[in-house]
């Protein structure tokens, strides 16, 4: 298969590297001092579950040298999903289809907008995995775990269940459902209500739900998204909220949520899309949000000051 990863951060270029050890063409979309090191020493995957290099590796920064693909690894942040679903245009054939692995519960939505609904499946992923020099990436989290679906009401497709295949080869924990939206709330409800106290409080989540009162303030936060989704119209389970809590009070020291490494490094934060988003649609259906409304009341200030410096 011709595979594109757009872009090569630390998801897309854990799962790319694997996807090209399993055998596939894979292109590598990169830019700057990541994808000179790429292209002069090749992807380079420390992990807990096994290294990886691969060299030579087919990697450039622009999607029109790369011509129509079978599928597309999407995984920029998510305040870049439109320009970079316009730079992946060229990239689109007929039969191509687009695996959003972002943040956030409405982000395939953009792409849609951009290239087709027809092209756009979901993979809600659960992993720590992250670019720490150019070149290299480093894959540190027990878990790895990707749900694939649809979310346009087609069910248990067979590109859902082809894709699903390919990355049950390479060894990662992944599953095929017929409702994607469901795994994309259930996500929603870990990584919005975690990273957005973690973020807000400048602590990873071990040392902060040490805290009777964070654990109190997480588990509120964790069902006001529930209450949103359920809202929505979205089925969700009857014990998402237990498990994830119980899951966020297991996590190892030093783990932080990617927005946390964000706010320290500089970056923009993806607020809008996860508090911010919660927020949004919370208000649309009368569904109070007050943890996550202080959240993005916190940060939203914060990730504006980083963008205007960008432009």
């Amino acid at each position: 298969m011709k595979i594109a990863i757009m872009a090569t951060g630390g998801l897309g270029g854990y799962y790319g590297a694997l996807l090209a050890k399993d055998g596939h063409d894979v292109t590598f979309i990169a830019r700057g001092v990541h994808l000179k090191a790429i292209r002069e020493n090749g992807l380079t995957v420390k992990s807990i579950h096994g290294d990886v290099t691969v060299k030579p590796a087919h990697a450039t920064d622009d999607p029109s040298q790369v011509g129509a693909v079978d599928w597309i690894l999407f995984g920029v942040k998510t305040y870049d999903t439109t320009a970079a679903a316009r730079l992946m245009k060229p990239m689109i054939g007929a039969q191509t289809t687009v695996v959003n692995f972002q943040n956030g519960v409405d982000s395939h939505e953009e792409i849609a907008n951009v290239i087709g609904k027809e092209h756009v499946i979901v993979a809600p992923t659960q992993i720590v995995s992250n670019i720490t020099a150019p070149g290299l990436i480093e894959q540190k989290s027990p878990f790895r775990s990707s749900v694939i679906g649809e979310v346009y009401g087609q069910g248990l497709t067979p590109r859902v269940q082809e894709f699903t295949a390919m990355l049950k080869r390479t060894g990662v924990d992944v599953s095929a459902v017929a409702d994607g939206r469901t795994p994309l709330w259930h996500k929603m409800i870990f990584i919005a209500s975690i990273a957005g106290l973690a973020s807000i409080s400048r602590t990873e989540p071990y040392i902060l739900f040490q805290l009777a009162e964070a654990r109190e303030t997480l588990r509120t936060a964790m069902e006001e998204v529930k209450a949103v989704g359920q809202a929505q119209g979205v089925v969700l389970d009857a014990d998402i909220v237990d498990r994830h809590y119980q899951g966020t009070l297991n996590l190892r020291p030093g783990s932080k949520p990617s927005m946390l490494l964000d706010l320290e490094q500089g970056k923009r934060l993806e607020i809008d899309t996860l508090s911010g988003t919660v927020v949004r649609l919370g208000a649309t259906k009368g569904v109070a949000t007050p943890v996550h409304r202080t959240i993005y009341v916190a940060l939203k200030p914060e990730d504006d000051r980083r963008k205007a410096s960008k432009s």
